[in-house]
């Protein structure tokens, strides 16, 4: 990865939903996990539910939801590289956020058991996305998974851009 984390190194246009209907935070890791793994893995079915176990065990440590309607659930599972999904929901569940909102923008990031710096610049590089509310706004303008790609895309290029702006200064 480069010098600058970026979203896009996490999150391909495929793992991109538009106006999921989660209905729960479970329902929402179901999801997530079904979403996560291939279809045609020979392990199907015990790498969703590692995958669900593990999100919800995460959560059990205190809720991932950062405020303003935005959580990012992770959790470490048997995978080979850091990847990230990103979904907007029909509706807002609760999600136990500290600013008791219900969230409907959910990043969520699978990390491999080892890895040990990658997941927290990730996170860091999301709380900078999350953090300003015209960012919010236009995620959740996005009416369809490719304007939502898109749309993470260039907020994501802005960021990269003030970062370089910064670091030349």
């Amino acid at each position: 990865m480069s010098d600058v984390f970026t979203i896009t190194e996490l999150v391909k246009a495929d793992s991109v939903q538009h106006d999921v209907d989660a209905g729960s935070r479970k329902r929402l890791f179901q999801i997530i996990a079904e979403a996560s793994v291939d279809p045609a893995a020979i392990d199907k079915e015990e790498a969703v539910d590692e995958i669900y176990d593990a999100l919800v065990e995460r959560e059990r440590l205190g809720s991932t939801a950062l405020g303003d309607g935005v959580a990012i659930p992770h959790c470490r599972v048997g995978c080979e590289r850091i990847s990230g999904a990103f979904y907007t929901l029909a509706e807002p569940i609760e999600y136990e956020a500290p600013d008791e909102k219900p969230v409907d923008l959910v990043f969520v990031l699978l990390v491999p058991k080892d890895e040990k710096k990658a997941h927290i610049d990730a996170l860091q590089r999301l709380a900078q996305l999350f953090s300003d509310a015209s960012h919010l706004a236009c995620l959740r303008n996005a009416q369809c998974n490719e304007s939502l790609f898109a749309e993470l895309k260039r907020i994501d290029e802005g960021l990269s851009a003030a970062s370089l702006n910064r670091r030349s200064a």
